[in-house]
């Protein structure tokens, strides 16, 4: 699990989802829009986050994990 899976957990966590979703297929579909994560400030962190929980919600498991693969994730 990487720092940013486990950032994503927290996040989760605290918002009451934890276990609606793979942070591993979310740090990917964040990836999409943003390669470097690390130029995310916390907010724009926990936002990417919503936004890629849409993604995810409208995007097959499949894909998702094709895309988490991708990034070697």
């Amino acid at each position: 699990m990487t720092g940013y899976q486990q950032l994503i957990r927290e996040i989760l966590a605290h918002a009451g989802r934890i276990g609606t979703a793979d942070p591993r297929h979310i740090e990917a579909w964040m990836r999409v829009e943003h390669p470097t994560l690390d130029a995310l400030s916390q907010v724009q962190f926990v936002a990417e986050v919503g936004v890629a929980l849409q993604g995810i919600a409208v995007a097959s498991t499949a894909d998702s994990e094709q895309l988490a693969q991708s990034y070697g994730l």
